[in-house]
């Protein structure tokens, strides 16, 4: 017979490492949405 072993996640504790991507990602993702925001104003700016 074949075991499978699960990989035992300890729950409710996040890598040091991980919190820092996740803070880097939804920095760069708040980043983006301001330049692109930004970026259209500009353009509806010349526009009108």
């Amino acid at each position: 017979m074949i075991e499978q072993r699960v990989p035992q996640m300890s729950t409710g504790t996040v890598h040091l490492s991980q919190r820092g991507m996740a803070v880097g990602m939804t920095l760069g993702v708040v980043a983006g949405l301001a330049w692109t925001v930004s970026m259209v104003v500009t353009v509806a700016s010349w526009m009108f």
